[in-house]
């Protein structure tokens, strides 16, 4: 037979057992948080709006390191305004030059020399 196990040893497991069996429970109650907070942030719509909130955070920022530029270079931004313009009105810059700008005289209607008519002799001849 087996020997006798000693009381206190056995009182020491069930208190082990119980314990751990607590910790167990706890440990799969802090697990199924962790899966419900993981499925929260992986949901398609929460990652969307994540990702619109940290897109307006760094356009705000770029607007203000922008507007800081700019009012320490003034004149920059008027270049830059006045280039842009520039590109923009091209093309009706381009016939204001042509059509009064244009020195360019006309061409001849023909190539060919005019040769001078021939004077007819009249009566008095």
């Amino acid at each position: 037979m087996s020997p006798p196990k000693n009381l206190p040893e056995a009182i020491d497991d069930a208190t082990d057992l119980a314990s751990a069996k607590r910790r167990a429970t706890a440990a799969r109650a802090r697990l199924a948080g962790t899966l419900v907070d993981l499925q929260a942030r992986l949901n398609p719509k929460a990652l969307a709006r994540e990702a619109i909130g940290e897109l307006k955070e760094a356009a705000q920022e770029i607007g203000r390191d922008g507007l800081e530029s700019l009012k320490r270079h003034p004149l920059t931004l008027a270049g830059g305004a006045a280039a842009v313009g520039l590109l923009l009105a091209r093309g009706p810059l381009k016939h204001l030059i042509e059509v009064y700008l244009d020195e360019t005289p006309e061409p001849p209607a023909s190539l060919k020399p005019k040769r001078a008519r021939a004077r007819r002799k009249g009566p008095s001849e």
